[in-house]
């Protein structure tokens, strides 16, 4: 009966694979450009305001139609007589600045496209290189541990020796295993860990991939330079952000040069020429001539228009100055977190070689007898605490230099 059940279990046991691939710094970049959505869409919009833009200046070359006239109640006897047909040329001379303003007006929204897909693309690019960080920072937590971990196992198999010695109390034997039952724990979760820090990496480069883990021989890696400080009202000129409000503004200034010429005449250039038809054997009739067109009252659309269009610009101006605002604040909050993150990792590099020498001095003292466990094993705690603390500000400083690079634009040289 047990040899049954190992059978029908072996035959309904689902198998599950998990697939490795190794990647680095720039495979995460490569791959975000080529297959985040978010990117994708933000493409083909740009595409979409070019193509209206390259449209618009279509507007100033003249339209020609193809005109053809057959009646229908005579069709049947008279087909051949009563055909007209011909080709109209119209030229536009002057159209009350609309042609002007709309191939100006598709302009600034092309370039307020291009500044949207570059912005989308930063942050995109920010969102994968955040989430390639983790992954990188817990390769190397997991390093960490595992020395760490061998070292608990060295120190619990020496106070089981002193314990059964007589040399310490059951106290701190139990202290010792608990610790090291906590470095094992803290191994295991780091570890798990590493799956959800690869599908956080999937799911920002836009792989739906998920029974990927993903590895990584890269380690975190600060440069040792901190960026200069910058001039922040030249800085925030090339940030798409301020790109954006600015195009806004101009596009509302090109509305309003729209709305002045409704008060305008228009005046548009005819060319037509009427072909032969059934009746006559005349060749092509030629006539041309200038039509004007003025409106003289429009039930007041062109005041309300103007109006609205003097006010919408106004609040693009408004805005314009917030965003000015706004960018220079977070500039330099940004750039003083990215001063902060650098000397806090100076700082803990410091501690920690402190701590490594500590901890080489009260070794040999303990060896010596000079010195308890108890004093002893506290400074090694330290010291291991020191390791995880510079990682973590290592990590920090890393995430706040590619959220600077991001801000400034940076991260969208060579893309």
């Amino acid at each position: 009966m047990k040899k049954i059940l190992v059978v029908l279990l072996s035959v309904f046991t689902v198998n599950f694979y998990v697939y490795a691939e190794e990647i680095n710094r720039e495979t995460v970049k490569i791959q975000t450009l080529k297959n985040n959505l978010s990117i994708a869409s933000a493409k083909l919009a740009l595409d979409n305001a070019k193509q209206e833009y390259n449209s618009s200046f279509g507007s100033f070359f003249p339209q020609i139609n193809f005109k053809g006239n057959l009646p229908l109640n005579e069709f049947k006897k008279n087909f051949l007589r009563n055909y007209s047909y011909g080709l109209e040329i119209s030229i536009p001379i002057f159209k009350r600045f609309e042609t002007y303003s709309t191939v100006k007006d598709k302009a600034s929204e092309f370039k307020f496209a291009q500044a949207s897909y570059d912005k989308t693309v930063s942050d995109e690019l920010y969102k994968a290189d955040a989430a390639y960080i983790n992954l990188m920072s817990l390769y190397e937590e997991i390093e960490l541990l595992k020395n760490t971990k061998e070292k608990k196992i060295e120190d619990k198999n020496i106070i089981e020796l002193n314990y059964n010695s007589g040399e310490i109390n059951i106290a701190l034997l139990r202290k010792t295993e608990a610790d090291f039952a906590m470095a094992e724990y803290n191994l295991k979760a780091a570890q798990r860990h590493v799956e959800t820090a690869s599908v956080q990496l999937l799911k920002a480069i836009g792989r739906n991939d998920y029974a990927t883990i993903l590895e990584t021989n890269e380690r975190i890696t600060i440069s040792k330079k901190l960026p200069k400080k910058p001039d922040y009202d030249n800085l925030i000129t090339v940030i798409p952000e301020f790109i954006i409000a600015q195009y806004k503004f101009e596009s509302f200034k090109i509305q309003t040069l729209k709305a002045k010429g409704q008060w305008l005449p228009s005046l548009t250039g005819n060319i037509q020429y009427s072909g032969p038809s059934g009746q006559t054997t005349d060749k092509w009739n030629k006539s041309a001539g200038i039509s004007f067109s003025y409106t003289i009252f429009d039930g007041g659309k062109r005041y309300a228009y103007m109006q609205t269009v003097s006010n919408n610009l106004k609040i693009a101006s408004e805005e314009l100055k917030n965003t000015i605002n706004n960018l220079k604040a977070r500039a330099i909050e940004l750039y003083n977190n990215l001063t902060d993150a650098y000397e806090l990792v100076a700082l803990k590099t410091q501690y920690l070689d402190a701590t490594k020498l500590h901890l080489e001095i009260l070794t040999k003292e303990y060896v010596n007898g000079i010195i308890n466990y108890n004093e002893w094993y506290s400074i090694e705690k330290d010291y291991f605490s020191s390791q995880t603390e510079l990682l973590k500000a290592k990590k920090e400083a890393v995430l706040k230099r590619a959220e600077w690079n991001t801000f400034t634009g940076k991260s969208l040289k060579g893309k």
